[in-house]
């Protein structure tokens, strides 16, 4: 396993849930972590893919909160990025995306090599080398038994999958995980690409765990109100703490 450990003050910008603990952002993440976690009593959530209808919603972002927000539980994470034709995870981590999956899947490299420890208990796994059949290397028996191999590794994986408005990888993905998470920025999407996303999962039979909003108005009345909230309850703790010294 190469040892790739990224300095956090390089990736602040996208990487929230390291910099501000208490913002209502890793609140959010946390809040979606607990959900997967109780989502399924009878069979425990460990792979889960996240796609969006289209490019740049926060997927990607998404993925790593939500691997950081585990990890701090002691658990021990893989970053998947299997968006093969717009990959993303290493360019957030300002990581080289030398060697990858596909490298690995095609025997020109060793997990030792592929595997990169980026945080505490995270570990990542870039997309490599470019390739021209992708749909092929996704519905790839050789893909299926890593993942398969990697679940007796790790305790969650997170699969970084292309948008679904724009290839069917998202979809073919989630037919070995165990659900999958929709990103979808504020305000972007219209009513019909969202229903024809969400036909897409049906007829798969796809175990839809939720739909994540990035990008949301914070001015907006709903989403200060959240906001006020939270900062409403630190601030009475720290009321009633300063009280008690009194």
């Amino acid at each position: 396993m190469t040892s790739n450990r990224v300095e956090a003050n390089k990736v602040l910008k996208d990487l929230i849930s390291i910099y501000d603990s208490d913002s209502p952002a890793t609140e959010a993440y946390r809040s979606l972590r607990t959900n997967i976690m109780f989502k399924n009593f009878d069979k425990p959530i460990k792979v889960v893919n996240v796609t969006s209808a289209s490019q740049g919603e926060g997927k990607s972002t998404t993925c790593l909160n939500l691997a950081i927000v585990y990890s701090q539980l002691n658990k021990k994470v893989l970053i998947l990025d299997l968006d093969l034709r717009i990959p993303s995870i290493h360019k957030k981590l300002r990581m080289r995306n030398t060697i990858g999956i596909t490298d690995l899947l095609n025997n020109r490299a060793t997990k030792e090599e592929a595997i990169k420890h980026v945080f505490n208990n995270i570990d990542v796994i870039t997309t490599g080398s470019k390739i021209i059949y992708h749909s092929e290397f996704i519905q790839s028996k050789a893909l299926t038994l890593f993942i398969e191999e990697m679940r007796k590794v790790y305790d969650f994986i997170i699969i970084d999958c292309p948008p679904v408005g724009l290839v069917t990888d998202g979809i073919i993905v989630s037919n070995y995980t165990d659900g999958t998470i929709i990103v979808c920025e504020s305000d972007r999407n219209d009513k019909k690409t969202l229903q024809r996303m969400k036909y897409q999962f049906d007829e798969v039979g796809t175990n839809v765990l939720g739909v994540v909003i990035t990008k949301a108005d914070l001015s907006k009345k709903y989403y200060s109100y959240y906001g006020y909230r939270y900062d409403d309850t630190k601030s009475k703790k720290k009321a009633k703490k300063n009280k008690k010294k009194v």
